[in-house]
């Protein structure tokens, strides 16, 4: 009777295991390199002035686009803010109702 031979793989894979494993010690890393700056962290700095135009010229355009009907109107299709007040400089106080304006 003939005697069965292994695969060919399998044969392979046990000679694999029957050799002596190498360790290697993990290599040291090398200096980490400086980190890059954030992208924030280059920016001027912003003066409260600014910040304030910015927040007037926002909500100018969500008024002047109909994104914002006043407090009791109920909400239709693009609006996304009610105006909840006005400033003592008369522009209008906004709060954020929903997200999608569909």
């Amino acid at each position: 009777m003939a005697r069965k031979t292994a695969k060919i793989s399998s044969r392979t894979s046990a000679r694999r295991s029957a050799r002596k494993s190498v360790r290697r010690r993990a290599a040291k890393p090398a200096a980490a390199p400086a980190p890059t700056p954030s992208v924030a962290s280059q920016l001027p700095p912003v003066s409260p002035a600014e910040i304030e135009a910015a927040q007037r010229k926002f909500e100018e355009g969500i008024v002047a686009r109909g994104e914002a009907v006043p407090v009791g109107t109920p909400l239709h299709s693009g609006v996304t803010h009610v105006i909840i007040g006005k400033r003592p400089d008369g522009s209008p106080v906004l709060k954020r109702r929903r997200f999608s304006a569909r």
